[in-house]
């Protein structure tokens, strides 16, 4: 039940996204759609509003700090709290992709890097800008997508992979910082989807 909660969803316009959104409309929760596609975002908005639950759409790019950082501050003047945050912004690159047959020693380091970009600096960029909200919540939830891929060697996807895999310690990182500094105002966890 999240009645009366504020959960901000990255990554919302895409097919992650769209789950998580719908899974936290279901449950009551005031959801805040952050994405690049707008006719999406007010696709998805309408169709929650529609069933007589509470969400908005912000056209925002988690690379963009700026974009967070007005994001952040409409979403407090709209609702005066966010209480959730879900990471779920990310995805292959396709230029940090080893196809068979490549040379495993002429890596596209320029690839890996937006690999990286996107899914690690795209959800430590949203957790520095909405943490203090959802700190101040007193009962906050940040959730990281990570992958099966961080654990596991899966051909082709090298740079997807790493990106996870730091997207794991990351997490457990912020989350021992987290229960330092503000004991349990606020939680830090990572889920691993399956293949889809």
């Amino acid at each position: 039940n999240l009645t009366s909660k504020v959960i901000v969803i990255t990554g919302a316009t895409g097919v992650l996204g769209e789950a998580f959104v719908k899974a936290v409309a279901e449950m009551d929760g005031k959801v805040v759609l952050i994405g690049r596609n707008e006719n999406i975002g007010n696709k998805r908005v309408s169709e929650i509003k529609k069933s007589g639950k509470e969400a908005i759409f912000i056209k925002a790019d988690v690379l963009s700090k700026d974009d967070l950082l007005q994001a952040n501050e409409a979403i407090l003047k709209k609702w005066g709290r966010i209480d959730g945050l879900v990471n779920a912004a990310g995805g292959n690159v396709p230029e940090a992709v080893i196809a068979p047959g490549e040379d495993i020693f002429d890596i596209d380091i320029d690839g890996l890097k937006k690999a990286f970009n996107l899914n690690l600096f795209g959800t430590i960029l949203p957790v520095s800008v909405f943490g203090k909200a959802l700190q101040e919540s007193g009962n906050g939830s940040i959730v990281n997508i990570s992958s099966m891929t961080a654990q596991s060697a899966v051909t082709r996807v090298l740079g997807y992979s790493m990106a996870k895999a730091a997207i794991d310690n990351y997490t457990r990182w912020m989350c021992v910082e987290t229960a330092n500094r503000y004991e349990s105002t606020i939680r830090v966890n990572a889920i691993a989807p399956g293949f889809f």
